[in-house]
């Protein structure tokens, strides 16, 4: 059994994307709409985040796991992920040292941790408190844990789509203009919250399932 909570204040929402990569996308090289770029992505990080269904920006996260008489775990699965450091671990209220700390091996894309090779190889019953650092740095900076290029992909379209419909009827799938020519474009499938199918289909395997 494991509950995860927050170990510090909410993450505020951020882009997902770089402005930079956006207007490249768009072919804009002006700044002159950099403002509403920004809101625009903005919204479809929003988007991007709600479909995803689980918080995936770095943040200190706190997990109570109980392993139950009788087991024997090989990890500990954690509530988030990726996991940027453990800050401190504490089994049957017995803080382990940063010795024993850095003798901890992971799994940071899986959030996982193994006990240390050196003492034991499973997880024996007992209650664990374990507090830690989780998540992705927003793109743009230098930090090596950053957005992953498939989720900025993905909220670029967004993104896209959102510039390209600004003024448009959301329920037309094609027009024609007379002495111009017809355009036309695909809707979001039903359940992907204004989504194009390409960008869930770059967001699935970041989606939350079920219980963690």
């Amino acid at each position: 059994m494991r509950q995860t909570i927050p170990a510090s204040a909410p993450t505020a929402l951020v882009p997902l994307a770089t402005l930079d990569d956006l207007k490249a996308d768009l072919a804009i090289t002006d700044t002159s709409q950099d403002s509403r770029l920004n809101g625009i992505l903005l919204e479809a990080s929003s988007m991007a985040l709600a479909f995803i269904g689980r918080a995936i920006m770095r943040a200190d996260w706190r997990d109570l796991i109980t392993v139950a008489p009788g087991q024997s775990p090989h990890s500990l699965v954690l509530g988030r992920w990726p996991v940027v450091a453990i800050k401190a671990l504490s089994v049957a209220q017995e803080l382990w040292s940063a010795d024993q700390l850095k003798s901890l091996n992971t799994d940071p894309d899986a959030g996982l941790i193994y006990p240390p090779d050196s003492s034991m190889t499973l997880w024996p019953p007992g209650e664990y408190v374990i507090t830690y650092t989780a998540g992705y740095a927003a793109p743009g900076g230098n930090d090596p844990v950053t957005v992953p290029p498939d989720i900025q992909r993905a909220v670029r379209q967004v993104a896209n789509s959102l510039w390209n419909s600004t003024g448009r009827d959301v329920l037309l799938k094609s027009e024609t203009e007379q002495g111009v020519g017809s355009a036309s474009w695909s809707s979001s499938a039903p359940g992907l919250g204004g989504m194009p199918q390409s960008s869930a289909d770059l967001l699935i395997r970041y989606r939350r399932k079920g219980p963690r």
